[in-house]
């Protein structure tokens, strides 16, 4: 699938999780992160996993009514059935996994555009870049390297201030960060809305990513 493997998933893992300061775990081969923020229970990960390694996941995800599990899979359609034999509802379809080399990246921070004002805060494996509008949060983002991969993380602008080039400011503010720590490739998950984007930044997209929850 185009060269995403267990370890590559495994790094976006690791890199999301620290963004967003969760715990992690191994469900047998595959990660799984504590979502204390948003449904207190674990959501699992797994790259195209044969059908019965569906099937443990399933019942894992089930043994919580706050447990997601989430497949990256060139294989939606094949899914859908899985999910209903196995107890599971069908949260989302529409993001992507993508991947972006960094080499010939910009390695300046760029300038925001006009009437907007900007701050990177870094740490130890990255930072986030935050946008504001005079007092008015506009935009932000977050990039955790890990092993020469940089996670994009929390990309978001505002309602009233997009289509006004922060979202492309904030990944190349993101992307000169990265780079302070060597990272060589770029990984992120996209949804519907960020595609366009991410693209005209020069991503690939390498899979579908779907997210399942246990049936009520």
């Amino acid at each position: 699938m185009n060269g995403l493997t267990d370890d590559l998933l495994e790094t976006w893992v690791t890199g999301w999780a620290k963004a967003r300061g969760y715990q992690t775990r191994h469900e047998g081969r595959f990660p799984a992160a504590f979502l204390h923020d948003k449904t207190n229970d674990w959501e699992y990960f797994a790259l195209e996993p044969s059908h019965d390694e569906f099937a443990a996941l399933a019942s894992s995800a089930r043994q919580g009514a706050g447990r997601l599990f989430t497949i990256v899979t060139s294989k939606v359609s094949e899914l859908y059935g899985a999910a209903n034999v196995y107890g599971l509802s069908v949260r989302s379809t529409d993001e992507v996994f993508m991947i972006l080399p960094m080499e010939g990246q910009d390695i300046e921070d760029p300038l925001p555009p006009d009437g907007f004002s900007a701050q990177t805060i870094r740490n130890s494996t990255g930072g986030q870049v935050e946008v504001n509008s005079g007092e008015a949060p506009a935009a932000r983002g977050h990039v955790a390297v890990v092993d020469g991969f940089a996670v994009y993380d929390q990309i978001a602008t505002d309602p009233e201030f997009r289509r006004q080039g922060l979202g492309s400011y904030v990944m190349r503010a993101l992307t000169a960060l990265a780079l302070e720590h060597d990272a060589e490739t770029g990984l992120l998950i996209s949804p519907a809305t960020g595609l366009e984007l991410y693209r005209y930044l020069g991503w690939e997209s390498l899979a579908s990513v779907m997210m399942f929850e246990p049936r009520l």
